[in-house]
């Protein structure tokens, strides 16, 4: 599991929680803030696990790893040339 991955969940967890207590307390403010850092926090879980898959890709397969990267590479020079 990346780290991107277990801070993403700890800040979800943590947003969750801010946003109940926000309810709790009827500020509307900090509910929203809560939404906010559970939205983020769903951001960098989603962002880790896309790490862990490109991750896992690249070691069992590095010569198709190696191949995207280098046409990646051709069309991002022609694109610039123009």
């Amino acid at each position: 599991m990346k780290t991107e991955q277990v801070e993403g969940i700890a800040e979800k967890v943590a947003g969750k929680a801010q946003g109940a207590l926000g309810k709790l307390v009827g500020d509307p403010a900090v509910e929203a803030e809560g939404a906010g850092h559970e939205a983020a926090g769903q951001l960098k879980e989603t962002y880790g696990d896309a790490l862990d898959g490109v991750t896992s890709f690249v070691k069992e397969n590095p010569i198709a790893a190696l191949a995207i990267g280098a046409g990646i590479g051709i069309l991002i020079s022609r694109l610039l040339r123009r």
